[in-house]
């Protein structure tokens, strides 16, 4: 496939998985972003990789973007069995359940996320409301950051601008004097560039593919929060498959969350030295990390109580009594 970057893992290393048992299968997975997104390229292309290593061969899966089915509508297609497989962000299905949203501020650390039951909560979760088991929660704690067409004002903040924003991050737009609006992702290049918005809120890592520096070259500091991403499997087909071949699917989605954090910092490395080689400049948006992680947090927990109501309440004391 073409990726951004070469998975750097020696996959099936310290993994013993008995292959012989496992019923050949052949899967359809949707993503959110086509292959120019480094997420799709590292983390569900990354993923197709080592379940395809893992299993032998004996389980392929072949991915399809936007291009097919857009990516505010993919959650539908999958949880009714269409495809088999779904690679996607929590925002983009708040229509349907705002946990999603939230596992953003959920402290990013892969292990204690799993020993405390977050992961767990979250895929039952997931189970019960939406037919879909959740296989992998891939994590870049790179975050967010915003990408302005001009130099932040100390003074007048983003007073009267519109920031392209989603509901997790739009409390900190506003709070800087923003207007946050929303539009759909394939459109932000010609929305910045004929100014329809004076910048955006995306994560650090991803843009340069889009080349979203051409038009905001102002990257600003701190980037905040995690960016929590979900690869999850029809639940009907899930029970149908044999015991060995689940075991590939979960151990192939717990090496992904493994390796996705080392893979996502070096990417940043060298996709900020391409932005500001092709021109981008450094701004920052006045707050320091902890300020921007607590605004960023307590908002992506604010989505999940909107839109889950007393689900929402439920996630955000769970994860708050895990200390998480």
């Amino acid at each position: 496939m073409n990726k951004l970057l070469t998975y750097l893992t020696a996959t099936a290393v310290g993994v013993a998985i008995s292959t012989t048992a496992l019923v050949a299968a052949d899967m359809k997975m949707l993503t959110a972003w086509g292959a120019n997104h480094s997420g799709t390229a590292n983390m569900a292309y990354g993923y197709i990789d080592l379940v395809e290593q893992m299993s032998d061969g004996k389980v392929s899966i072949k991915p399809s973007g936007p291009e097919v089915v857009p990516a505010g509508k993919q959650l539908q297609p999958v949880a009714s069995g269409v495809f088999d497989l779904i690679y996607t962000h929590g925002l983009y299905h708040t229509g349907t359940t705002g946990i999603g949203a939230a596992i953003d501020a959920v402290n990013g650390d892969i292990e204690k996320r799993r020993s405390s039951g977050v992961w767990d909560w979250i895929d039952k979760h997931y189970q019960e409301t939406q037919n879909l088991k959740v296989v992998s929660i891939p994590t870049a704690t790179t975050g967010f950051r915003f990408f302005l067409k001009n130099e932040m004002d100390p003074g007048k903040k983003l007073d009267g601008m519109k920031i392209r924003a989603l509901p997790s991050y739009n409390k900190i737009v506003g709070s800087l004097g923003g207007t946050a609006v929303v539009i759909p992702f394939g459109e932000l290049y010609s929305a910045a560039e004929k100014g329809v918005i004076d910048g955006l809120v995306w994560p650090s890592v991803g843009a340069v593919g889009f080349k979203f520096h051409e038009v905001t070259p102002y990257l600003a500091e701190p980037a905040f929060g995690t960016v929590s991403y979900l690869i999850m499997m029809n639940l009907d087909k899930w029970n149908a498959l044999d015991a060995d071949t689940q075991k590939v699917l979960l151990d192939a989605g717990y090496k992904l969350e493994q390796d996705t954090v080392g893979i996502f910092n070096k990417l940043l490395d060298e996709e900020n030295a391409a932005m500001v080689e092709g021109g981008a400049k450094s701004t920052s948006i006045g707050y320091s990390l902890e300020e921007a992680n607590k605004l960023f947090a307590d908002r992506a927990m604010e989505v999940a109580i909107e839109k889950s109501g007393a689900t929402g309440e439920e996630f955000r004391d769970f994860v708050a009594s895990k200390g998480m």
